[in-house]
């Protein structure tokens, strides 16, 4: 018997089970936190929407708002933790909470009179569930959201959303939204988003190309746009990818967002353009410029 290759084997062992260990002897689970800790995100926007004359086939411009430079998101970190965002565009306060392993596991927000995100993770560590739930002033159900996610080999393959809303004074809307992600090198390079609401079903694809900037959101898993089920959504750059997006494009909705960044780790400001062909006389335009602030 080889006594000693037992040893070393054993060794290994022993290592690969100390380092997926933290020091109090539990699992190590994947962060649920963004990669570098933001603490200001600054935003200016213009909004353009323009005819073609049939005559002269040129464009005009018949709708233009410009905002000016601003503090959209302000996030306030405890340590490695972040304890709080402050979402300035629609006067909304975000704290969080976490498990025994600092994964985060409520998500409360004070624009309801009640109205949370529950996390829950598998035995990888991996976000599994995310069930979230409105309730007006008096205390009734108005609207819930539930998220089942499905990983294959640590890359997210699919999001299962179901939700179900009763507004006063509206009807009452139930659907169902599945996701497919597609990856590559690490980032996400298509997602098929399929719609059932009632007899209706809607499908859209989107095509992404990516540049070589570090995504400073990678890890972040606050789903921050439910409608479109990415984990976090920045303007159409979410977490999932390792580099940030240069160019998606969608279909059968006419519409393609390129964008643009400067150069730098961590990243400093980027900018994003959205041009919109929703008839063959009509155009919008959105023009976004976003610049980070970092934790010191």
């Amino acid at each position: 018997m080889n006594y000693r290759r037992i040893t070393a084997i054993s060794l290994a062992l022993a290592v690969l089970v100390f380092a997926a260990c933290d020091k109090e002897g539990r699992k190590r689970y994947p962060s649920t936190l963004p990669d570098q800790k933001i603490t200001n995100i600054y935003e200016t926007t213009s909004f353009k929407t323009e005819t073609l004359n049939p005559v002269t086939k040129e464009w005009t411009v018949v709708v233009k708002k410009d905002n000016p430079r601003h503090l959209a998101h302000e996030f306030t970190w405890e340590g490695d933790r972040l304890e709080s965002m402050k979402d300035h565009n629609y006067d909304r306060f975000y704290s969080f909470n976490y498990d025994e392993y600092g994964r985060v596991c409520r998500i409360i927000c004070d624009s309801d009179s009640d109205f949370s995100r529950t996390l829950s993770y598998d035995a990888e560590g991996l976000l599994a569930r995310c069930e979230g739930s409105i309730k007006n002033h008096d205390g009734v159900l108005v609207s819930t959201q539930t998220l089942i996610y499905t990983w294959e080999d640590g890359l997210l393959k699919r999001i299962e959303e179901e939700t179900w809303s009763h507004f006063p004074g509206e009807e009452e809307i139930s659907k169902n939204i599945t996701r497919t992600y597609t990856w590559q090198d690490g980032n996400v390079v298509s997602t098929t988003r399929t719609k059932h609401e009632g007899d209706k079903t809607e499908e859209f694809q989107y095509n992404y190309e990516y540049s070589t900037a570090v995504n400073p959101l990678h890890g972040f898993v606050y789903l921050v746009i439910p409608d479109r089920g990415i984990i976090f959504d920045y303007e159409g750059i979410d977490c999932l990818s390792k580099n940030l997006p240069s160019r998606i494009t969608s279909s059968p909705a006419s519409a393609r967002y390129e964008f643009s960044y400067t150069p730098g780790t961590p990243l400093a400001s980027f900018e994003k353009h959205m041009i919109g062909d929703t008839s063959p006389v009509l155009r919008l335009t959105t023009d976004y410029s976003v610049e980070l602030e970092y934790a010191r």
